[in-house]
């Protein structure tokens, strides 16, 4: 139902990618991911810090979710490509709270190894500029308790809203993953680049 734990293991590598041509709307839904304890920046696990495996999602370097490993795959990221939602709202937790720190665009779907994803546009800002998850929950309700949930138009604009004019800090993030992630852990590639179907566009190797 949630993520699998990360292994280093790539079999079929089946490939197809779709430009979605459809109408979106101005709606989102959230996408939780583990963050790296010793960054100051919201980048995914990729130390196995948590102990729940080497995050290889959001796969950031190309603008992904569910690239390399499925992580609520069949009730958040499948219903996401089939919906009109226009943005993934990237969630995770930093010292006790969890927050917004960025989104992708649904522009592509692909199918790779066996299951779906979503790439686009990414956007990623600094925890300081992050939008606090609990303004976005109803009283009564736990914050931590939630990992799945949509937003209308109305909370999809305040999220948007709040961004704009904050710096996206897409790159100094890749930078921060190649750094913490010596042994390429959630790459797995980096042995044979060839092999990768995003190889010309990842941001982690240009």
């Amino acid at each position: 139902m949630g993520c699998k734990k990360s292994e280093k293991k790539i079999g079929n590598t089946d490939f197809k990618v779709k430009k979605i041509s459809r109408r979106l709307t101005e709606t989102g839904r959230i996408q939780y991911f583990y963050h790296s304890p010793s960054s100051e920046l919201p980048v995914r696990d990729v130390k196995n810090e948590c102990r729940k495996g080497h995050k290889t999602e959001p796969h950031i370097e190309i603008g992904a979710e569910n690239f390399l490993e499925e992580c609520y795959q069949k009730n958040n990221i499948i219903p996401f490509l089939e919906k009109s939602d226009k943005y993934l709202f990237l969630l995770t937790r930093y010292k006790d709270e969890r927050y917004i720190v960025g989104y992708i665009i649904k522009e592509y779907w692909f199918e790779f190894n066996g299951h779906y994803g979503v790439r686009g546009k990414t956007k990623i800002y600094s925890f300081k500029d992050a939008y606090p998850f609990k303004k976005l929950v109803l009283p009564g309700k736990n914050p931590d308790a939630i990992r799945i949930k949509k937003f209308n138009e109305e909370d999809t604009k305040k999220i948007i809203t709040h961004f704009n004019g904050r710096k996206n800090i897409l790159a100094a993030c890749i930078k921060e993953i190649k750094a913490l992630d010596e042994n390429n852990e959630t790459c797995y590639f980096a042995d044979n680049p060839d092999r990768c179907p995003f190889i010309n566009e990842c941001l982690r190797w240009k």
